[in-house]
């Protein structure tokens, strides 16, 4: 199905999250494409003021396809596994807008309806995020009606997985801690801001509340943003949200949060609790029993912390006051 930009935004809206639903489960329940049957066995929210949502889904643990190594630099490699070579049953449909997107499942989902999103696939692009690419994630959150989907993107150096652009689109059933915390600005840099000291990861936010006021700036300064990141080799992760997804409660608006790392890491096998963007705006899944029985506030606080350095300072000369609130 080819999804063209309308005026109609509503009907397309439905439309487009109803094929996708439709689609995914119907692949997802007749097994094409899949490495196993999405089931999460247990699911709780972890004690403190962050309200950590942990879920464990063993399967994607033990099933999933292992990890490309690579990092920032990295080219395109034709001869390693990249999304040209999915069997054209995994793809859920195309769309036209604003460039062309491939929505692919994803076949080791974390949740129901988690799915790739390919801008520009058979363009062979590595896994550094593009203009019409962020534009891609606004335009899905813009224009699925459920505001519980959300839009994600690891780097290279912060385990990305495949190294062939894209983005990761799945709804998540709750609210996390990045959707309404306080955020500072940045001195002398137009619509950035940053998450406080005191909460679990370090990340510089902008924020689109009006879709035709703030969509090309917001767009305009992300990849601003993520030039300086590449610039320091800092590898990165990103995180698209509704602040409110309750439609009822608030309009709304959508935040981009983006969470730098002051060392790439290495990808080398799939472990129980890895840290990307989920794990950063607040979703842990893991893969084994003894990480969801024993896992609390702390313990996460700390590997988010270790895995991202100390972000602020590193930054202190392009993004001031910076230092400690």
């Amino acid at each position: 199905m080819a999804c063209q930009s309308s005026s109609r935004a509503a009907q397309s809206n439905i439309k487009l999250q109803s094929q996708l639903e439709k689609t995914w489960k119907k692949l997802h329940d007749a097994g094409t494409g899949f490495r196993y049957s999405l089931h999460i066995e247990r699911e709780r929210l972890i004690k403190g003021q962050f309200d950590f949502l942990l879920q464990l889904n063993r399967q994607r643990l033990t099933k999933r396809r292992q990890p490309q190594n690579f990092q920032l630099e990295a080219q395109f490699d034709s001869t390693k596994f990249n999304f040209n070579q999915v069997d054209s049953s995994e793809i859920l449909f195309e769309l036209a807008f604003p460039t062309s997107t491939s929505i692919l499942i994803n076949n080791s989902p974390v949740t129901l309806y988690h799915s790739l999103v390919v801008p520009e696939r058979e363009d062979q692009r590595p896994q550094l995020l593009t203009p019409s690419g962020i534009r891609v994630a606004f335009e899905l959150l813009l224009r699925i009606p459920d505001r519980r989907y959300r839009v994600g993107y690891n780097s290279p150096g912060a385990l990305a997985s495949v190294n062939h652009l894209h983005l990761h689109l799945l709804p998540i059933h709750r609210d996390l801690y990045v959707q309404h915390t306080e955020l500072l600005p940045v001195a002398g840099v137009p619509l950035l801001y940053r998450l406080p000291d005191e909460v679990p990861a370090q990340g510089y936010c902008l924020t689109m509340h009006d879709p035709t006021r703030d969509l090309e700036p917001v767009c305009d300064g992300l990849y601003t943003l993520l030039k300086t990141l590449l610039k320091y080799r800092m590898a990165h992760n990103i995180f698209f949200t509704w602040t409110h997804i309750d439609k009822s409660v608030n309009r709304g608006a959508i935040r981009v949060i983006v969470y730098p790392r002051v060392s790439q890491c290495t990808n080398k096998t799939a472990c129980s609790f890895n840290v990307a963007f989920l794990e950063l705006s607040g979703f842990i899944s893991v893969g084994t029993t003894y990480d969801f029985d024993y896992l609390t506030q702390d313990t996460i606080i700390q590997a988010l912390r270790e895995a991202q350095g100390d972000v602020y300072s590193a930054l202190q000369n392009d993004f001031p006051n910076n230092s400690h609130s």
